[in-house]
Parts: structure tokens; sequence; C-alpha cells
């Protein structure tokens, strides 16, 4: 486990006390209990369930990513309509380099979508029944200014995504187009599949000694966080934070267990889809939430130097 302020997240925190102050409030922080390359769980700590919300939308709809977002049909003699085969395209996850994600972002975020465009052909005719995958999709390089970017290649997170299937004689020719865009937009371009979090369970054990008759106590909890050991009643710290908060060994023990939470530190879950590893989604998600933090402080400013008022 990796423990410790996570600069980004910290930032926020003295963006707001340096422009003011905040009473009684500490610097948040983040430890890291599995970091994979699709796959992410992290304790949040020292936040308000606003903050760590907050976090959980820019995850799932602020982040932009690459997704098709035009499809120029030549020719499809498939059972499929056109709509329904560029909607199907639309989804398939496609995987950018972290170089060249950074570079599609700036273009983004500068208001020029439409000069940071990715293209892809397709053309598949069968001899013989088949299934068309995202394999056969072929990547054409970047238009505009991004078609210097001879390094830079762009796929699908995998190559075995169906998209129609073809009998005898049918045949497939289109072009595809991709953009960036955030997921609050079309969920095409949401980089993760799902976000969760929990708030941090805290399990009191009221009277450790109390004999054999709190054996039941530890049995009913489904996850094992409770342990009966030589007469007495013990949580089991390593298995804390799987605890669901069913307070079945409390129904079961009212008089010896309490179940709370700690409403200021969150258990996250993340799932990626591969079209970024976790870690930069995070990143990217909390840089986005500091823009727009700090937008909020310069409008709230200006409004009140406007009004003659100053800072509070």
């Amino acid at each position: 486990m990796r423990s410790g302020a996570c600069p980004l997240v910290v930032n926020v925190y003295y963006r707001v006390r340096e422009r003011g102050g905040v009473r009684g409030v500490q610097a948040p922080s983040i430890a890291i209990q599995k970091l994979g390359e699709n796959e992410c769980s992290m304790v949040l700590k020292g936040v308000t369930p606003a903050v760590a919300n907050a976090l959980r939308r820019a995850l799932m709809s602020d982040v932009p990513t690459l997704a098709i977002d035009e499809v120029v049909v030549v020719e499809n003699s498939s059972v499929l309509f056109d709509e329904v085969l560029a909607h199907r395209l639309a989804l398939i996850p496609l995987k950018v380099d972290v170089e060249t994600y950074e570079a599609l972002l700036s273009c983004f975020e500068e208001g020029r979508r439409d000069d940071c465009v990715a293209s892809f052909t397709l053309e598949v005719e069968a001899d013989r029944q088949m299934t068309v995958y995202s394999g056969h999709l072929k990547f054409a390089g970047f238009t505009g200014e991004f078609s210097s970017l001879a390094y830079a290649e762009v796929k699908p997170v995998s190559d075995i995504i169906p998209i129609v299937k073809l009998a005898p004689g049918q045949k497939v020719v289109l072009e595809a187009y991709a953009k960036m865009g955030t997921g609050k937009e079309h969920a095409k371009w949401q980089p993760v599949s799902a976000v969760a979090y929990k708030y941090y369970p805290k399990v009191t054990v009221l009277k450790r000694e109390c004999g054999e008759e709190c054996r039941k106590c530890a049995e009913v909890c489904p996850k094992g966080v409770l342990r009966w050991r030589g007469g007495a009643l013990e949580v089991v710290e390593e298995k804390l934070e799987e605890c669901a908060m069913c307070r079945a060994c409390e129904e079961a023990c009212p008089d010896v267990v309490r179940v709370s939470w700690d409403d200021t530190s969150f258990i996250f879950s993340i799932e990626g889809l591969g079209v970024l590893p976790v870690s930069k989604v995070v990143e990217v998600a909390m840089r986005r939430l500091l823009k727009r933090l700090d937008r909020l402080i310069n409008t709230v400013e200006a409004s009140l130097n406007a009004l003659g008022g100053g800072r509070a």
C-alpha cells in the first residue's frame, strides 16, 4: 500500500486555504491500496461527501477521451442499417498512448476539437459467413496539425469486439473519424466503466471479554471483519475496509458491537476501460476539478470586488 498526500488533492486544499483559510480542516490525503492498468482502489481522507462525489462525477463524465464520432459509409450490404453500424463503432473504446493523449487533451481544452481528429478505415468483403471485429479497423492517421505525429498509434482496446456478421457476398466499406469528448456528452467518451465509493467503516467492540456468547457476533459477519479467539472478540484490521456495514454483527450482539463510519474518509474503487491507465484518468479528473475551482474562486472574487466588498 502506498499512502500519503496526493499533490493534486492537497493542491485543492491549499488553493482554498491561501485565499481565505479553512478553519479546522486537515489537508486531504490518498492511500493507494491497489493500482493496475485498468483498476484502482484507494482511500481518500480529509474531505466531505460533496468532494468525494465531485471526484466520482469527474472520473465518469469530465475526462476527455477519443471515440468515433462520424462515420462515412461507402458501401454496406450487411443486415445492419448504417446508423446502427455507426453506433456500434462509436462504442468501441480506443486506446491512446499518454504522450499523444496530452496533445489531444490540449487541443480539446482549447476548443479545437475538430482540429484533432483520428481517422480509420474498414473494408471487409465476405467470401463465407464471418464476423467483422474491431481488429478490422485500420488507423489511417490524424488530420490537421496532428498529421505529423507519425509515431502515434490509436487502436481499439481489444481486437475481438464484434461489429457485424456478414453472409457470403456481403461487404462493408467505410471511413470513421474519432474526436475528443466527455462522458457528460455521450457515454462513448467515458474513460471508466465504473466508479464507486463508500464511507470508511468503523467497527467498535464494546465488550472484548464476553465469552462463548459472542462467538455468534463473528460467525454472522459475511466479510470476516470480526474474529472470536480465546473467549475474546476482536476486529481483524486487515479486513476492516471490506466491511459492508450490513450491521449483521450489531443485530446479533447489540450490546457488544457498534458499526458506524467515518464521513471524512472514503474507499474508492475504479475500473477502467483500457483507453488510458487508471492513474492517468484520476490525474486528469483532478486537474480539471482544480481548473473549475480556480474559475469559481476568481468569479466570486471578481463579483465581490465589483460590489466594492473585497475579500470576505
